[in-house]
């Protein structure tokens, strides 16, 4: 890793290590089944970046095995070799030793199976009886190198059509072993949007008489309405801490460092302490627009390794030149620099449209735009009773007036806790009671 990556990785654990009831009507939701919803943090730039207090959480089994797999999706697909690490498509599995139904949860932006949220989520629909397999996101290295057709993520049909094909392939694998009652699916942000698209793929498939899954449950947790709209709101918090925009991320960066340093023992610091992201608030009392900044660094990290990966598979020549092979010695600082500066609506612009445009003649940019809208399925969305929405009215990355259109388009099927910004309310007791409880019917 390079020191400019140390940098901010130290800097992403000071500022963001974060990362039963029926479903109540629309509204605010103040219960789990019989536990109270106490999440504590009221401003969601907090909620976000914090999470939940280990006061509040899930109390989940300390016995739960997760086994991660591997697999090789594309057979002639040639790897660069300065992807050895990240050659073969990475899975995990929490399985019953009994008849269960599986659970399909799709990673957010940038996330693989082994994040936060996924092994929380895991673990809480294992405890609930259900086998559970833990798919990294579209956008993810990982997925993009040895699951992605296209390697260019962020298309929702395409990605849906890759995710489906993935979960096909791991099922085959499961059912040698395991015996698999139904099939539900879920996923978190980015994931939870990637969740929609392949529920309706699925149901496509079926009624063409090709193979598929028939989900029973399908759960959108933290989803955007929008990607297009999210995305604008995410950039716009990059730059809220930052007096000279992109360009002061260094002196952003080396300030946070720097005030923490200044504290007696903050040498001996774990940064993989899960309780530092409470120390690290405490310490350097940051305001909600560097809160805000933070939020959207972590974000634009999870861009900059999507748009240098798609750049190196694609052979597109964006910032990693065509006649250069990616190997494991490559120095990656000035590429990184300008991954860092190139935004998800960069990427879009300049790498996807152009691709798909060319793909299909007669569509158009803002074809492509109102096509990251969950409004483009919403129809279908709004008549399929098995498909729920979980959300925070507070979260940071909906755009004003996306909250009220996901509520008229799944109405009494949209849970909506008060508070809790994006995600951090999701190790919650009374959250995971919900999703427990949703995923046993």
């Amino acid at each position: 890793m390079t020191s400019r990556s140390r940098i901010l990785c130290a800097a992403l654990c000071l500022l963001l290590a974060a990362g039963c009831a029926r479903p109540s009507p629309p509204g605010e939701a103040d219960r789990g089944p019989d536990l109270p919803y106490d999440y504590p943090f009221d401003n969601p730039w907090t909620a976000t970046v914090l999470g939940t207090p280990a006061e509040f959480q899930v109390q989940l089994p300390a016995d739960a095995r997760v086994v991660r797999r591997n697999l090789k999706v594309f057979e002639a697909r040639e790897v660069p070799e300065g992807f050895w690490h990240t050659d073969r498509l990475r899975y995990s599995t929490l399985l019953q030793d009994h008849a269960a139904p599986l659970v399909f949860v799709i990673a957010g932006t940038g996330a693989d199976d082994q994040s936060r949220h996924m092994l929380m989520l895991g673990q809480v629909l294992h405890a609930a009886g259900m086998h559970v397999v833990l798919l990294p996101s579209p956008t993810h290295a990982n997925f993009i190198v040895n699951a992605s057709a296209s390697r260019l993520p962020g298309y929702p049909e395409s990605d849906a059509a890759d995710l489906h094909a993935l979960m096909r392939l791991i099922d085959g694998r499961l059912r040698e072993s395991v015996e698999i009652s139904r099939y539900h699916l879920t996923g978190y942000s980015l994931g939870g949007w990637h969740a929609a698209y392949v529920a309706k793929l699925d149901d496509k498939k079926l009624d063409l008489g090709q193979a598929g899954f028939g989900f029973d449950r399908i759960l959108l947790i933290n989803p955007p309405l929008s990607v297009y709209r999210s995305v604008k709101e995410i950039d716009a918090m990059l730059v809220r801490g930052l007096p000279d925009g992109i360009y002061g991320l260094d002196a952003f960066l080396n300030r946070a460092i720097a005030r923490l340093a200044a504290y007696p023992g903050a040498d001996a610091l774990d940064f993989q302490d899960p309780d530092l992201k409470i120390e690290a608030y405490r310490r350097l009392r940051p305001s909600d627009d560097q809160l805000a900044t933070a939020i959207g660094l972590a974000f634009r990290l999870s861009a900059a390794n999507l748009v240098f990966t798609s750049d190196v598979m694609t052979g597109a020549g964006y910032i990693f030149p065509r006649d250069r092979p990616f190997l494991s010695t490559t120095p990656l600082s000035e590429y990184l620099a300008v991954a860092l500066r190139t935004s998800l609506l960069d990427y879009f612009d300049d790498m996807l449209a152009d691709t798909y445009l060319d793909r299909e003649p007669g569509r158009t940019r803002q074809d492509l735009l109102d096509g990251t809208s969950l409004s483009a399925i919403g129809e279908w969305l709004s008549r399929e009773q098995r498909i729920w929405l979980m959300t925070n009215r507070d979260d940071v990355i909906l755009a004003p007036g996306d909250l009220d259109e996901l509520v008229r388009v799944f109405g009494p099927r949209a849970r909506i806790f008060p508070n809790g910004g994006h995600m951090g309310n999701l190790q919650h007791r009374a959250v995971a009671a919900f999703l427990a409880d949703f995923f046993s019917r």
